[in-house]
């Protein structure tokens, strides 16, 4: 009975549960994303994004980019195949270190992410007349808050765990 007393009290608090903020905004962006970011180019799987925009100009290891996009090697590595495959991205050996490979954009993958880029910039501007732009920057602002607090306690946890 004590549990579903609290359940019901945080049922009224759906609004506010940011479990739920962060995952609906999360779909709806990517529902936006489907629908606006390079049609020409065909159906691109929402995984490739994180993938292709973490990419730099001279290019990025893999190791690299899996760290900047939070993705697990193994779905990284498929991604990675995928992406060569539609002829947005190569991979060649890095000059430094033979183990290790680096992607670079094709042509075609530079003119998705520049797409991309300026796609979302249209999208954030829709945001500013919707909220402001005090109250856009101030939510970026506590949002980045909210990551560096995070990506602190993973830190953390490998610190304890080594």
């Amino acid at each position: 009975m004590d549990t579903d007393k609290k359940l019901r009290e945080l049922e009224g608090m759906r609004e506010n549960n940011w479990q739920r903020i962060i995952f609906v905004l999360r779909k709806h962006h990517d529902l936006w994303a489907q629908k606006n970011i390079s049609p020409e180019f065909g159906p691109l799987k929402m995984s490739y994004m994180p993938v292709i925009c973490n990419i730099n100009l001279e290019g990025s290891s893999a190791v690299d980019i899996a760290r900047d996009s939070m993705i697990i090697k193994q779905a990284m590595s498929r991604t990675i195949k995928e992406l060569e495959e539609k002829g947005m991205i190569t991979s060649t050996t890095d000059a430094s270190d033979k183990r290790s490979e680096r992607l670079n954009l094709t042509e075609s993958g530079k003119k998705l992410v520049l797409d991309a880029n300026l796609k979302l910039v249209e999208l954030v501007k829709e945001y500013e007349k919707l909220v402001g732009r005090k109250n856009l920057d101030t939510a970026v602002s506590v949002i980045n808050t909210i990551i560096k607090y995070h990506e602190s306690l993973n830190d953390a946890d490998k610190l304890e765990n080594k």
